[in-house]
């Protein structure tokens, strides 16, 4: 049996009526410019909470982020370099350590000794003194810090008050305590704390930090001699002195031998009253020296 195989003729819609195809290069276009803006306006929320937080630029971080990078035992604070953090208390002997407040070197020796033995930095505990400079570095490196340079223990200290109220006794920091023969426990004073959150960055006791002066320079600049603040550098070191104290720099007092090789202190002990501060510093010892005001504070 025969087909008859039936051509129908092919409808062509005239120009102009025919059905639009959607081009793929346009659907793309149109999503890139859309997620582009998406990305650019959480750029310009980000930047917002910037100026908002001049520590988040210097940092690149901002609020609860500044403070993740730092362990819970520290605090962060902002720098030119990006920031770094410090320990909130003075350094204090760890439950692991066999002498828990060391009372002279050969305790503080016998802690050394134990390798479980470290540093920690928490509230109401007994600040770590009767060391070395060298051994506070040794210890600060057992938990993975350093020893607090200058410029770390300047710019963590900064906002903490050294004002001693000699009439009632209630001191902002631990200071003027003329019949203390130890320091009191860490944190014990609330009020004194700085700008970033470190306690007893004034006063309690003094605190190693990682340099030194030889025959009274600082590096390459000759130091002033000894008397009240009037000028420092970056760093809080002095740069001038006067006989008479000044009331920018809070009566804070520079301690400096000018001849071999002395540590630096910072900030005072329980002891001083007004002398005491923020750029407070004694450069008359070696860097061999222990006593039971002489402490010392991590940083990373």
């Amino acid at each position: 049996m025969n087909e008859r195989v039936v051509l129908r003729p092919r409808v062509v819609a005239p120009k102009g009526e025919r059905p639009k195809r959607k081009k793929k290069g346009k659907l793309l276009q149109g999503a890139f410019i859309t997620v582009g803006a998406m990305a650019l306006t959480v750029l310009v929320i980000h930047a917002s909470d910037s100026f908002k937080d001049p520590g988040a630029m210097l940092a690149g971080v901002g609020g609860s982020q500044k403070e993740a990078r730092c362990p819970s035992d520290m605090v962060f604070v902002s720098d030119s370099g990006g920031g770094f953090c410090i320990d909130r208390y003075e350094a204090s002997a760890g439950k692991s350590c066999v002498h828990s407040d060391p009372a002279n070197q050969f305790e503080t020796s016998d802690n050394l000794s134990q390798a479980l033995c470290m540093p920690v930095a928490e509230a109401k505990a007994a600040p770590w003194v009767n060391i070395p400079e060298s051994q506070a570095m040794e210890l600060c490196a057992r938990r993975g810090k350093h020893l607090a340079s200058n410029a770390e223990w300047y710019r963590a200290a900064l906002g903490t008050p050294d004002v001693v109220n000699t009439d009632t006794g209630n001191q902002n920091c631990v200071l003027g305590r003329m019949g203390l023969s130890h320091a009191e426990e860490t944190g014990t004073h609330s009020s004194c704390v700085s700008s970033a959150g470190a306690y007893d960055m004034v006063g309690n006791v003094w605190e190693w930090v990682d340099g030194n002066v030889v025959d009274g320079f600082y590096g390459k600049r000759e130091l002033p001699s000894e008397g009240y603040v009037t000028e420092t550098d970056v760093d809080g070191v002095p740069v001038n002195v006067a006989r008479s104290s000044s009331d920018v720099f809070h009566n804070d007092y520079f301690y400096v031998k000018r001849d071999g090789v002395s540590g630096m202190l910072r900030g005072g002990f329980w002891n001083l009253t007004d002398k005491a501060g923020v750029a407070d510093i004694n450069a008359t010892v070696p860097m061999t020296f222990v006593g039971s005001a002489v402490g010392f504070r991590c940083a990373k």
